[in-house]
């Protein structure tokens, strides 16, 4: 009996101490149980917080002038220092443009009206240094471009612009040198958004909206730049892919047999294929609109691109197919999300501003549906 008594109180403390561990384990699982819903907690609100934009397209499709958009729209605009900078941004547009017309009509045959341009122009071309740091411009070298400019076998020139490189911005900048260059004169939005300094590298701005901090990176979309896009694909939450609607008769300035579109249309796929942004909102700017429909009347897309059998003049018909070829990138490579597509023109603040109205509403909605915090 007293070893029954024994085996019972042995047996009833070991029951006691499997009860004590018990409760101790259970006491760290509510613990750490604690700490992971703090930690989604936190991440909610982080990501209540924080949205990260990342935009991408090919060289000179319009990212940074779209940046440049969001400071006026949700930035306040530019300080007045910026003003200063720009303007001398400008003047080396000028003179990139000059440098630009002057070697088009040596390599295109075209003769001067004023047969002094052939030699006045030498320096302008040798001047021009697309790594060198913006300066203004000298009177002569205004004087050299403005007489350029004038020149009637440079019209024919640039009416040829399509066959080299040349600014989106040029005709608009010449057509202003006098202006532009004048000492008094101060640069307004629109000559900054269409201002050109070429992305190197990754620019990160960050715009308070609606409670949510919009990260928007923008990076270089030349070929040599994109080995470093990887840096930035990282907890993207939304990408806005850019392409130039008005360069499908034009080839890349790193590769002149390369179509500007075809390569556009390539990058476009590649992005789509990319594992980190399996979860993330894809937003499609079909941008330069403007650019576009007025070279359609004088630059056929089915010479360059045999599939279109749309009118060679309509702008409607030309829109619809170049919608078209992306959407079919598009379903080839993705075709369990959605796209976003818009129609957009970076340098209409107007337009740009109805169109971010809209991305808005789809970079919250999407990403508040995805953490089920709606």
């Amino acid at each position: 009996k007293q070893w029954y008594q024994r085996r019972v109180a042995i047996t009833a403390g070991g029951c006691c101490g499997l009860r004590q561990q018990h409760t101790s384990d259970e006491a760290k699982a509510i613990e750490s149980n604690k700490r992971i819903n703090k930690k989604i907690r936190d991440a909610k609100n982080q990501f209540r917080r924080e949205q990260k934009i990342l935009l991408l397209g090919t060289g000179e499709c319009g990212k940074s002038t779209f940046i440049k958009q969001m400071r006026i729209i949700l930035g306040g605009g530019f300080p007045e220092e910026q003003y200063e900078y720009y303007k001398r941004v400008i003047h080396k547009n000028l003179l990139q443009a000059g440098a630009s017309l002057a070697g088009a009509m040596r390599s295109l045959g075209i003769q001067y009206h004023d047969e002094s341009l052939q030699n006045d122009t030498i320096p302008i071309m040798e001047n021009f240094n697309e790594n060198q740091e913006p300066c203004l411009l000298s009177r002569e070298d205004v004087d050299v471009i403005r007489r350029l400019w004038e020149d009637p076998g440079v019209k024919e020139c640039f009416d040829r612009r399509r066959e080299y490189q040349l600014l989106d911005s040029a005709k608009y900048f010449l057509d202003k040198i006098n202006d532009l260059t004048d000492t008094s004169y101060k640069v307004t939005l629109d000559d900054i958004l269409r201002s050109r300094v070429r992305t190197t590298g990754i620019i990160e701005e960050v715009f308070h909206v609606d409670r949510v901090d919009l990260k928007i990176i923008d990076v270089g979309g030349q070929r040599r730049e994109r080995r470093k896009w990887i840096h930035s694909f990282e907890g993207v939450t939304s990408v806005i892919f850019l392409a130039s609607l008005s360069e499908y008769d034009m080839v890349l300035q790193e590769c002149k047999t390369r179509n500007r579109t075809e390569e556009s249309l390539q990058l476009f796929g590649t992005i789509l294929s990319y594992p980190w942004f399996r979860r993330s909102s894809l937003i499609l700017f079909l941008n330069k609109s403007d650019l576009f429909e007025e070279k359609i009347p004088r630059s056929n897309i089915a010479d360059y691109f045999p599939k279109y059998v749309g009118n060679p003049k309509s702008i409607d018909d030309a829109r619809e197919f170049m919608k078209s070829i992306y959407q079919d990138v598009f379903l080839a490579n993705s075709s369990e999300r959605e796209l976003f597509l818009h129609f957009t023109c970076a340098t209409d603040t107007e337009n740009i501003r109805r169109v971010f109205d809209n991305v808005k509403s789809t970079i919250l909605r999407k990403n508040i549906e995805e953490l089920n915090l709606g």
